[in-house]
C-alpha cells in the first residue's frame, strides 16, 4: 500500500491498493453528504502546537523590514477581532445569502492574514520531508529525486494505475479534533463550490482514497482557530500542486534570502525546473506560497516578494483565484477549456477559460499535434481534423492563445509552448477549431442519421469500458445523445439488454443532472471503481 503523508495542521496520507479490492458493502448512497463527517473525533489538546512552515521567533526580534513589522503588528492585534467574523463568512447556510467567493478573494489583499512570525515553527524534518509537509516513501523519494516534481505526481508511485485522481476522492479521518474537522469541511467546501472535485466517504471497493490523521497523536493545528484553508493546502498537495515558490520563474518574483535559513532546511527554498505552473502567473496570494519567514533561524524574512517587498505572502485564509485555476486546468478541463459550435462535445471553436472570461486559440501554427493535445485534454481518445480561419465561427471575447505549438504528449495545452497568455497579433477570422474522436459509443445495437441503440460504452482515463445501470436514469441518457450528436435520449435499458461487455466497468451511480457536456463530468463512483457484474451494463437509445 502506497502512503503519501501531508502534514500541516492535518496529515493527508494517500492509501493505494496494489489489486483491487473486493466490494463487501452498499454503493455510495445518492444522496450522500460529501462533506467530510465528524467521526472518529478526539477531545482537542489543551496545549496545541502552532505551526507553519518556519522556525518560531518573538515579536520583539528586530525586522529587516519596517512594513514587515507592522504588517505583522496589526495582524497580532486584529486577529481575535476577526475570528468571529471570518467564522461568519466561511460558515453561511445555504440558504442566506450566496458566498461570494470571488468578491472575497478581490478583497484578500487588504485583509489576509499572514502567518504570524512568532508562530511560523517548523513542524517536521527528515529525510523522508519534502519541503517540511510532504512526506515521502522510499520509492517516491527516489523517483522525485530522478525525475522531479511533476514526474512524481504523474506517476503511479504517487496513484496507483494513473498517477492523476478521479473527480470523486473517497476518504477517511482517524483521531482528529473537532476543530480540524470543521477546518477541514470548510475546505472541502470550497473545492465543491469552485472545481468538480467531491469528497465522499470510503466504501471498501474504493482502492485509492486519502486518509486524514493527527501526526503521530500529536494535532497540529493553526494560530487563533482552526477557520483557515491549511487543510487546503494539503489536499492540493495530494492532487499534485507543489509550493508557490518553488516555480522555475520563482527568481523573478522573489529573492530567497539563504543566510537567515535554518541550517539543514536550505534544499526547502530549491526551485524546481520541472514543476508545472499551468501557464499562471506567479501567485503572491496563493495558499501554496511560503510564508515570509519560514524556516528562519533568527528571525528575519527568509523569502522576500521583488520588486515589491511589502506584497503580502504566505496567507493561509483561503484559495485563490490561481489556486482555483490551477485545480480546474488539472481535473476539470470543461471549466478551463471547451469546444462551441459543433454539433457535440467533440467538435468546434476552442475556447478558454482566462482572467474570468472565455476567449479563442489563434491558429497561427495550429496543428494536429495541438489538436491532439487539446483533444486528449478533454477526454476524447484522439483529434480526428484540425481546423483554421473559424471553421465553426468567430469568437467575441479576447484571444487568449497565439502560436501554440504542442509536441503532442503534453497533457494539456497549458503545458505547450506559446507566446505569453492574452498576447497575439491575430484576429477572431482565426481562431482554430478542432474535431476530436468520440468518447462514447452504443455497440451491439443499431447506428442511423435518425437514432442509435446498444450498449453503452465511454472512453475515460485512457481507456474503454462500459457503464453499471446502478442509478442510470433519462438525464445521464440525454448527456450521452448530446455527446454523439443526437437531439435527445428516448430509453434508458438496463440489465445488459443490448448483450454483456467484456471491457472493464468503468463508471457506477451515475447522477448527471442533464446539463452536463459530457458523461465522465457527472457525479459518479471513481473511474473504474464499482460493486457491478456485466449483467448489469446499461443500453441507450438516442432520437434526433
Amino acid at each position: 500500500m502506497i502512503r503519501l503523508a501531508l502534514l500541516v495542521l492535518l496529515l493527508a496520507t494517500v492509501n493505494c491498493s496494489p489489486t483491487k479490492r473486493s466490494w463487501s458493502g452498499p454503493g455510495p448512497d445518492k444522496n450522500d453528504d460529501h462533506l467530510l463527517e465528524p467521526l472518529a473525533v478526539k477531545p482537542e489538546d489543551k496545549e496545541e502546537s502552532n505551526l507553519d512552515l518556519g522556525e518560531e521567533h518573538t515579536q520583539d526580534k528586530k525586522d529587516d523590514l519596517d512594513d514587515d513589522k507592522n504588517d505583522k503588528n496589526t495582524n497580532n492585534q486584529d486577529d481575535h477581532e476577526d475570528n468571529d467574523e471570518d467564522d461568519k463568512n466561511i460558515n453561511k447556510d445555504n440558504g442566506d445569502e450566496k458566498y461570494n467567493f470571488k468578491t472575497e478573494i478581490t478583497e484578500l489583499t487588504e485583509e489576509v492574514t499572514q502567518v504570524p512570525a512568532n508562530l511560523s515553527g517548523e513542524y517536521s524534518s527528515g529525510e523522508d520531508i519534502l519541503e517540511g509537509d510532504i512526506k515521502l516513501t522510499p520509492e517516491q523519494a527516489a523517483l522525485f529525486k530522478r525525475s522531479g516534481w511533476d514526474g512524481l505526481v504523474n506517476s503511479e508511485a504517487w496513484l496507483r494505475g494513473h498517477g492523476k485522481w478521479s473527480r470523486t476522492i473517497p476518504y477517511t479521518i482517524n483521531g482528529v479534533a473537532t476543530r480540524e474537522i470543521n477546518a477541514l469541511n470548510n475546505s472541502i467546501q470550497i473545492f465543491n463550490e469552485h472545481t468538480c472535485l467531491r469528497f465522499i466517504p470510503k466504501r471498501d471497493y474504493n482502492n485509492d482514497y486519502i486518509e486524514f490523521i493527527s501526526n503521530g497523536g500529536r494535532l497540529l493545528v493553526l494560530y487563533c482557530g482552526c477557520h483557515l484553508a491549511v487543510p487546503a493546502h494539503e489536499i492540493m498537495h495530494a492532487l499534485g500542486r507543489y509550493h508557490e515558490q518553488s516555480r522555475a520563474d520563482r527568481d523573478t518574483y522573489v529573492r530567497i534570502i539563504t543566510s537567515n535559513i535554518r541550517s539543514g532546511r536550505e534544499r526547502n527554498f530549491n526551485r524546481q525546473n520541472n514543476s508545472d505552473s499551468q501557464s499562471l502567473p506567479y501567485d503572491y496570494l496563493s495558499l501554496m506560497h511560503y510564508s515570509r519567514y519560514a524556516f528562519s533561524k533568527n528571525g528575519r524574512p527568509t523569502i522576500i516578494p521583488i520588486p515589491d517587498a511589502s506584497v503580502t505572502i504566505g496567507q493561509r485564509n483561503r484559495m485563490s483565484l490561481y489556486d482555483i485555476q490551477h485545480v480546474n486546468i488539472r481535473y476539470c478541463p470543461e471549466r478551463a477549456l471547451r469546444l462551441v459550435g459543433g454539433n457535440g462535445s467533440y467538435e468546434g471553436r476552442v475556447e478558454v477559460y482566462w482572467d474570468e472570461r472565455w476567449g479563442t486559440v489563434c491558429d497561427d501554427y495550429f496543428g494536429e499535434n495541438d489538436g491532439r493535445v487539446i483533444c486528449k485534454y478533454l477526454g476524447f481518445p484522439d483529434v480526428a481534423a484540425t481546423y483554421r480561419r473559424a471553421r465553426f465561427g468567430q469568437g467575441t471575447g479576447p484571444i487568449v492563445m497565439d502560436d501554440l505549438r504542442c509536441a503532442g504528449n503534453e497533457y494539456s495545452p497549458f503545458a505547450c509552448p506559446m507566446r505569453t497568455i492574452g498576447t497575439h497579433n491575430c484576429r477572431h477570422h482565426e481562431d482554430a477549431s478542432v474535431m476530436c474522436k468520440k468518447n462514447v459509443r452504443l455497440v451491439d445495437g443499431r447506428n442511423t442519421s435518425s437514432y442509435a441503440v446498444g450498449r453503452l460504452e465511454v472512453y475515460a482515463e485512457g481507456h474503454w469500458g462500459t457503464v453499471c445501470d446502478d442509478l442510470f436514469d433519462i438525464n445521464d441518457a440525454h448527456v450521452v445523445c448530446r455527446q454523439l450528436g443526437y437531439r435527445t435520449a428516448s430509453h434508458v435499458y438496463p440489465c445488459a439488454r443490448y448483450g454483456r461487455g467484456t471491457l472493464p466497468i468503468l463508471m457506477d451511480d451515475v447522477q448527471c443532472t442533464g446539463g452536463e457536456a459530457q458523461i465522465t463530468h457527472c457525479p459518479s463512483t471513481p473511474i473504474g471503481e464499482h460493486n457491478c457484474q456485466h449483467y448489469e451494463d446499461v443500453s441507450v437509445r438516442c432520437v434526433n
